[in-house]
């Protein structure tokens, strides 16, 4: 948060820099806190949501939910490089190969898992698979 949203710098020379970066990482200290807390509360609401909308309910909508938290980090990072960074995002990348094949095996793990999952469940492998590939093509676009 600090160095990319931010663009804060901790060894900055002017204290516009280090006042950035100090708010960047107060900002992402608080999202952490906030994730575990919605962790949390989500890990004892699962199985009472389960057992009264069932498993087949439940199941798309945390994907939807995923997709809509993506798809905020998506905007938030355009906004993000837009207003610091005329290229676009496509920078980061480059031509960087490791980064390429870390991002070739976090984005194709869930759809095998996704796959094992729903193989029992008789048709909903499909629409599990379309929904977790919206949540990561969408914010991308």
């Amino acid at each position: 948060m600090a160095l990319k949203v931010y663009h804060g710098d901790p060894k900055g020379n002017d204290s516009a820099a280090v006042k950035a970066y100090d708010a960047g990482v107060r900002e992402g200290a608080f999202g952490l806190l906030l994730n575990s807390v919605v962790l949390g509360i989500s890990s004892f609401l699962i199985e009472p949501m389960c057992q009264r909308m069932g498993a087949r309910l439940v199941w798309p909508m945390s994907n939807f939910i995923v997709f809509a938290c993506m798809a905020g980090t998506a905007i938030i990072s355009l906004v993000s490089v837009n207003k610091y960074i005329t290229e676009g995002i496509q920078h980061a990348i480059g031509e960087n190969r490791a980064i390429k094949i870390a991002s070739l095996i976090t984005y194709s793990i869930p759809f095998s898992i996704t796959a094992d999952l729903t193989a029992d469940t008789g048709g909903g492998q499909g629409l599990a698979i379309g929904v977790l590939n919206l949540a990561i093509v969408i914010p991308q676009s």
